[in-house]
């Protein structure tokens, strides 16, 4: 009896919710071909990651270059994945810099970081920045997946009033923008960034439904399709859908688990609507639905903000109890220097995390990290100085064959940060040659 094939784009449904599947060998073209013998079947990932308020240069930038540079002390927690990583030195965003209306530093930083534009200065509703690059992929890229992109946070968003010396904190608070003047909001619940890519928002569902299906598992819900489709599978695809159906169930768990109430009163460090309260474990349950996401091709595009531009949140657990954003203005203070070091270490320890569990998901001949290309940084060097050029900037995956990593390549001084970002993009077949305050595309050879 001949095998029929299976879309790549197969979801299992249930009342309010629709969850993808990783690659399977029943979803490839030809009868007896391997998942893990083919390449080009292979979709290539875009993400970006930002963290705030700039980092300790000393700490985090490397002094030597090309294949044999070093790691830093601050970049440490990278060790194990240098060779599926490069530095890219000497990248700059001219338009965070102020030109002619004065400080914050902070707003047009994050505002121009994915657009190379810089914002219009007003705390009302007449903001305007650019599109951002997310955006341009999401728009061409973005059409072959059930959601277009997906932006993620760990800071609430402030949709109105002023955030830094007269910015709207639009500005402060988000990296995507689909339009010049309307940003994406990010998701920072977990539970609501899950159901945001594996629910459908229930439609069509009575309320009563609606909150049946919050209380139970989604593989639950999508059981019946489930079992239909193990009929057809053989046992390499059964085992893999099994795994699949742990991930899925281990995030599950955890975002329960964090939803429960705190056995003690923390509302001197976080205010009540802000969630979780553990900032490791909500970074990571981010990034594991980052991973979710990517596998299943729910999406191939996602940003995440480690912090808001400008925020003052405290890291306890690393012994930082002093505010990021109060700290980073150290004036060489060698106590908040080191403290400063230590968040960078911190953020790039829970990167580290990141792609470790990309390159542990196998993917045709490699890995999801092989068929992504990952940017980690943010448009401010440092925070104590506000300066916008020789930005800390890594660039993680092969882009599906396209990248060669493991290398601390150093670019001409200034070189737009959008130019790394116009070759992103057209590694994935967006036909863009310019935006924001780009001159070319860079070169990741």
């Amino acid at each position: 009896m001949a095998i029929r094939r299976i879309s790549r784009r197969t979801l299992l449904r249930g009342t309010g919710a629709a969850l993808g599947l990783p690659m399977l060998d029943l979803m490839l073209p030809k009868a007896g071909l391997r998942a893990d013998s083919i390449v080009a079947a292979q979709p290539v990932r875009l993400a970006w990651v930002f963290f705030p308020n700039g980092t300790n240069p000393a700490n985090w930038e490397p002094n030597t270059e090309g294949r044999d540079w070093e790691l830093t002390p601050s970049l440490e927690p990278l060790a194990e994945l240098k060779n599926d990583f490069s530095v890219l030195s000497g990248l700059a965003q001219v338009n965070a810099r102020s030109l002619g209306d004065g400080p914050g530093d902070h707003a047009r930083s994050a505002a121009a970081f994915l657009t190379g534009a810089h914002p219009l200065k007003t705390s009302g509703a007449d903001m305007r920045v650019g599109k951002s690059a997310d955006q341009f992929a999401a728009e061409y890229y973005g059409r072959a997946t059930r959601l277009a992109s997906i932006e993620l946070g760990t800071e609430s968003n402030r949709s109105a009033g002023s955030c830094d010396s007269g910015y709207a904190c639009a500005y402060s608070d988000n990296i995507s923008w689909r339009t010049a003047t309307q940003p994406l909001a990010k998701e920072i619940s977990p539970r609501l960034a899950f159901e945001r890519l594996f629910g459908n928002g229930a439609k069509g569902a009575s309320e009563e439904k609606k909150d049946l299906l919050y209380q139970r598992s989604i593989l639950d819900v999508v059981a019946d399709d489930a079992a239909q489709l193990r009929k057809q599978l053989g046992q390499r695809d059964k085992q893999k859908l099994e795994e699949y159906f742990t991930s899925v169930r281990d995030v599950e768990q955890r975002i329960d688990r964090m939803t429960e109430p705190l056995p003690y009163d923390v509302s001197d460090q976080m205010p009540p609507d802000r969630e979780p309260a553990d900032a490791e474990e909500h970074i990571r349950l981010m990034f594991d639905l980052m991973v979710l996401a990517f596998k299943t091709d729910t999406t191939r595009i996602s940003t995440f903000m480690l912090g808001n531009e400008g925020s003052g949140k405290r890291y306890p657990m690393i012994g930082v109890n002093e505010g990021h954003h109060q700290l980073s203005h150290h004036q060489n203070d060698p106590d908040k220097v080191s403290k400063i070091a230590a968040i960078d270490k911190f953020f790039a320890t829970q990167f580290a995390y990141f792609l470790k569990k990309l390159k542990e998901t196998p993917e045709g001949d490699g890995s999801l990290l092989d068929n992504s290309l990952i940017v980690y940084g943010g448009a401010i060097r440092d925070g104590n100085r506000h300066d916008h050029h020789d930005l800390p900037v890594l660039l993680a995956g092969r882009g599906g064959g396209s990248v060669q990593q493991g290398t601390h390549r150093r670019y001409p001084t200034e070189t737009p940060l959008n130019n790394l970002f116009i070759a992103m993009l057209q590694t994935v077949g967006v036909n863009i040659r310019e935006f924001g305050d780009s001159t070319g595309t860079l070169s990741l050879g």
